[in-house]
């Protein structure tokens, strides 16, 4: 997937590092349309938010985030949309990482194109409530 069809967003300049761009590229490829953050802590290390607005009557009322770094991919329910919480890492934006709608795969074991392959199901996967039957492909 080239990566002319992702729009880097978020506060850290610079290019996506190799591990971002192969994650994206390869989630990408199986959720298109998804919304990609270029972030850094303040001791520099990189990390990557990607996003997912569910919009109704041109309003956005619901955002799921994933946060992908070297220790894995973690996800869930953004608790405002991220109106505050971008650039906050999804732990100290107190994200729920459990239960049916929270994600964490830890790096271990994985590659990063199946880091990718599981942020695809749990992005298009059936969530918890009124945003059940709005599967994002």
């Amino acid at each position: 997937m080239a990566t002319e069809s992702i729009d880097w967003g978020g506060q850290r300049g610079g290019q996506p590092t190799g591990a971002e761009l192969a994650f994206a590229r390869s989630l990408n490829s199986l959720v298109p349309g998804l919304d990609y953050w270029l972030h850094a802590d303040d001791d520099g290390s990189p990390w990557l938010l990607v996003s997912l607005d569910f919009i109704e009557m041109r309003a956005v009322r619901a955002t799921l985030r994933l946060d992908f770094d070297e220790r894995g991919i973690r996800g869930g329910w953004s608790p405002s949309c991220l109106n505050w919480d971008d650039g906050v890492r999804a732990e100290e934006a107190l994200i729920d990482l459990t239960g049916p709608d929270g994600l964490v795969v830890p790096v271990a074991g994985t590659t990063v194109e199946d880091l990718a392959r599981r942020g695809a199901e749990w992005f298009a996967g059936p969530k918890r409530g009124r945003w059940a039957d709005h599967p994002a492909t």
